[in-house]
């Protein structure tokens, strides 16, 4: 029997129909849609690319182009009972129907219908599930979903294809009491045995875990199968490699393969022109639904990604469509998911975020995102308005950026930098990125000092009064040469000294920095607090053809006459 959205009228987005008694067996479906005709599309096992829609429809996808008759959706999003919870489903249900208008006050929009729910026992299919007075629809769709391992959204989206019933601002009885058109052949009433929202979303579920592993079903199977293009047998038939039972479900459910003249015209449009004669729409319109909604048919998104994906907009937002997997590290503290313009990051410590629309993502992006020397994204990106400066970090370092200009601080560096509170600390924001030979001494600029990092020495932080001295006087480069050894403050901080390959660097605040060299730092590092801190430069001259060098201390002077060792004089 035919329904009202078997005419030739648009109804967006709508599915096609299917005989749900079909002289196979009972209830398979054999399904008819927005039938029109068309001419037979030469294909062997996979549809050629056809042209982007022209319309501005706004309920219908741009183009149909990458539709594979043979791998229409992937087993692992298909059975996938946890794709989404209650209160996932009930905001996604929500976001596509946020005005509900209808008129029969006992039919609200499916956001708002709920229930009573029968138990259903365990089967060689479905796990048990256990009924409920006042069930909302949310909770039915997601309880199905568990009990039968078959996706949410999977379930969604055969609502909507073939009762419009997600988006639907005044349903009827007749859609809620075919909501799945499970049961319902085009050649045949429906079976009343199988009415109602509860029935219909049980067994249409339940059918395709059928479809997957009851062996009654096998005249198809994967491999390649003569499928038709329409009921009207003079559209002919297409080779088609169904390569997962996914999709052979989806042709026990509906048998047609759309036609270029479907595929073109995007769901919810009826074809026109060559073609539209035999043109099938169930199938294309399970495969762009999906894709619209949900973003790809073929990679998985899950969990707390997808909560905040769903919640910035899924596909409409400024993320786009998944373009992979989520990836996590070993430990599985860190996962990361990318998508057309960005990403989505889930942390334990610091929960999900997205990483997108950014210069801290381009780069991140640009150096291997993930896989390269930042790593995963450890926490969401942080903007200080005092300096415009925005800081992200990352598993194996930070980003930062400070307008259109981008740095990263990583490794040993990104270690000492956090320890120095990163920018509002000592160093403040970086300069430039790290500079290495290739003897592996490498260090970076940052507004208030450097970080070091040397084979030999380590990574060392040289900041404040120590750090604008070590500068002047050519920093590494210089007669001071590379940093040993941290700065050791007094506890105000006011007293700092810092060891370096050439000496010490001593510095007081209100009074100069001076460098100590090596052979009198080894003085005055034994005698110290006899000495007290520099307050003069090392100066040197011939006393009776003798060469004698001086450096005064606060509390005392060093004194190194010709080759003799230098002595500490109080």
């Amino acid at each position: 029997m035919t329904s009202p959205l078997d005419q030739n009228v648009p109804v967006r987005p709508r599915g096609a129909r299917h005989a749900g008694r079909g002289a196979r067996h009972p209830g398979a479906r054999s399904v008819g849609g927005l039938l029109a005709t068309a001419l037979v599309l030469a294909l062997a096992v996979v549809v050629a690319p056809v042209p982007a829609l022209l319309g501005d429809t706004p309920q219908a996808v741009a183009a149909t182009t990458g539709f594979d008759p043979g791998n229409i959706i992937s087993d692992e999003v298909f059975f996938d009972g946890g794709a989404m919870t209650t209160a996932e489903v009930k905001a996604f249900l929500k976001a596509k129907n946020p005005v509900c208008t209808s008129t029969e006050a006992t039919l609200p929009c499916l956001k708002s219908y709920s229930q009573n729910t029968p138990s259903m026992p365990k089967d060689a299919f479905c796990n048990a599930y256990k009924g409920k007075n006042g069930q909302n629809a949310a909770a039915i769709i997601s309880k199905v979903a568990k009990a039968c391992n078959v996706s949410a959204k999977v379930l969604l989206v055969l609502l909507q294809k073939e009762q419009s019933l997600v988006t639907s601002t005044a349903p009827t009885a007749y859609k809620y009491e075919h909501a799945t058109g499970f049961a319902c052949p085009d050649t045949a009433p429906c079976d009343p045995a199988f009415a109602g929202f509860f029935y219909q979303v049980y067994y249409g579920a339940r059918q395709y875990q059928r479809y997957a592993n009851d062996p009654v079903f096998s005249w198809r199977t994967l491999g390649v199968n003569e499928l038709p293009y329409h009921p009207n047998k003079s559209c002919g038939t297409v080779q088609v490699d169904i390569q997962n039972k996914a999709t052979l479900g989806l042709y026990f459910y509906t048998p047609y393969v759309p036609n270029a003249a479907a595929l073109a015209a995007g769901y919810g449009e009826v074809a026109t022109g060559p073609g539209a004669e035999c043109a099938s729409y169930g199938n294309r319109n399970f495969w762009a639904l999906f894709n619209d909604w949900f973003g790809s048919t073929q990679i998985p998104v899950n969990g707390a990604i997808q909560a905040l994906w769903l919640a910035q907009g899924g596909t409409a937002s400024s993320l786009g469509a998944p373009a992979a997997r989520a990836l996590c590290n070993p430990g599985g503290r860190y996962c990361v998911q990318s998508f057309a313009r960005g990403a989505i990051a889930t942390t334990k410590k610091h929960g999900t975020f997205v990483v997108s629309g950014t210069a801290s993502y381009t780069l991140w992006n640009s150096l291997g995102a993930q896989q390269g020397v930042l790593g995963f994204p450890f926490s969401p990106e942080v903007c200080k308005t005092a300096d415009k400066s925005c800081v992200q970090r990352f598993t194996g370092g930070y980003t930062v950026t400070t307008g259109a200009k981008a740095r990263v601080v990583t490794g040993q560096a990104a270690t000492l930098w956090r320890k120095a509170k990163t920018r509002n600390g000592a160093l403040g924001l970086p300069k430039k990125n790290m500079k290495c030979s290739k003897k592996g001494k490498c260090f970076q600029k940052f507004d208030k000092g450097r970080i070091t990092v040397h084979p030999k020495h380590g990574a060392r932080v040289v900041s404040g009064a120590v750090a604008t001295f070590w500068n002047k006087k050519k920093a590494q480069k210089g007669k001071i040469g590379w940093p040993v050894g941290a700065a050791k403050c007094n506890a105000s901080g006011k007293k700092c000294t810092q060891q370096f390959t050439g000496g010490w660097l001593a510095s007081r605040k209100g009074a100069k920095t001076y460098l100590v060299n090596k052979a009198f730092g080894a003085v005055w590092r034994k005698h110290a607090k006899k000495l007290g801190y520099p307050s003069s430069t090392r100066s040197c001259k011939k006393v009776k053809g003798v060469k004698v060098c001086t450096q005064k201390f606060l509390k005392g002077k060093i004194v190194k006459k010709g080759s003799r060792k230098p002595v500490a004089k109080a």
